[in-house]
């Protein structure tokens, strides 16, 4: 697997690591963080008992009257108090946030905090109630701080070099902690985010790895290690079997490589997965090999317009029409993306 196909998984994994990306609806009509309190004081709250709730297992049918696009679905995350009846700060917390949130597009900032409200108050009691309501303020802050942040365009520079890409997220990584420690308690901060952080930390210090010259395959393997060995528990163990599969899949597309056939690589699927993940990835992967023998043979003819002698224009033009030919309008991204990755490529030397 080269490098920049590499690059290109971990950032797609950093990208979901650093957040959890959702639409702030546009226009007016939204609700400022400070009237979340004034919104708690209209709701009916009715004070349930200190023990843990589950959020999914005391769904409310009044959420799906509330918030349509809900209907059908279980509330999500879990709100749970210690003996004194104080929220316990948990990633769970954020979920139960994240799950109303999701229907602002549909039903407007305004309902989906009364309705959050409403449910949480069935749920739990005083000062617990109070304390997420806190928490909610500050999280609606930093969502639509973090929006911000997030929607930077990457240039035309980054958009090709693995490096330039790194050091922009790095410093998004710095910038969103910064953000989060700006708007939640140490503590708050550990419960919603900590463990994604690990991850994003982790995934970034994989790039780095990567991309550095001085190092040897054994090397290379020793630092991965002993980066993932920071990592917490449960998310060095799913990153473990993250990394197999993605060495098994590598290993299977060796085998087509070297001229094996569906049915031996069915077979070594086998050894890992059920049939039904072995027929999926065949299917994913009969799809791939198509498509890169389709880009190979674009970039063949390509080759043979750029010796033509033709003006830069006329050879754009010639280029976009040969994209539209031979593929589909979803893919032409992506042919776009490696082209611009070829361009950067040097040219091969001449035989003397």
């Amino acid at each position: 697997m080269s490098r920049f196909f590499t690059f290109s998984l971990a950032a797609v994994l950093l990208a979901g690591a650093l957040t959890l990306y959702w639409r702030w609806p546009a226009g007016e009509g939204q609700a400022p963080a400070s009237s979340v309190a004034a919104q708690a004081q209209a709701a009916p709250l009715t004070p349930s008992s200190a023990s843990a709730v589950p959020a999914a297992a005391q769904a409310q049918p009044s959420v799906a009257a509330a918030l349509p696009s809900l209907a059908g679905t279980e509330v999500d995350g879990r709100l749970q108090t210690d003996a004194a009846g104080n929220l316990l700060l948990e990633l769970a917390v954020r979920d139960y946030f994240d799950y109303f949130l999701s229907a602002v597009d549909h039903s407007g900032l305004d309902a989906v905090i009364e309705a959050l409200l409403a449910d949480a108050g069935r749920r739990l009691p005083e000062p617990a109630l109070g304390q997420l309501i806190s928490l909610l303020g500050d999280y609606l802050d930093y969502k639509r701080a973090s929006m911000a942040l997030m929607q930077q365009p990457l240039d035309a520079h980054q958009q090709v070099d693995p490096q330039a890409q790194l050091q922009v997220l790095q410093a998004a990584f710095e910038r969103l902690d910064a953000l989060r420690r700006a708007h939640f308690s140490a503590a708050a901060q550990e419960a919603l985010f900590g463990a994604e952080q690990a991850y994003a930390r982790y995934t970034l210090d994989s790039l780095a790895l990567q991309q550095r010259d001085d190092l040897d395959d054994s090397q290379r393997a020793q630092l991965q290690e002993q980066a993932r060995e920071r990592l917490p528990e449960a998310l060095r163990a799913s990153e473990q079997r993250q990394q197999l599969a993605l060495e098994q899949l590598a290993r299977s597309e060796q085998l087509w490589r070297e001229g094996a056939d569906e049915q031996q690589v069915r077979e070594f699927l086998a050894m890992t997965y059920d049939p039904d993940t072995v027929q999926r990835l065949l299917v994913e992967q009969r799809r791939e090999r198509d498509w890169q023998q389709r880009y190979q043979a674009y970039r063949r003819e390509l080759a043979g317009l750029q010796g033509r002698g033709l003006s830069t224009e006329d050879g754009e033009q010639l280029q976009r029409q040969l994209r539209e030919r031979l593929f589909a309008s979803e893919d032409r991204h992506r042919v776009e993306t490696y082209d611009a990755i070829a361009a950067k490529q040097p040219e091969p030397a001449s035989e003397p």
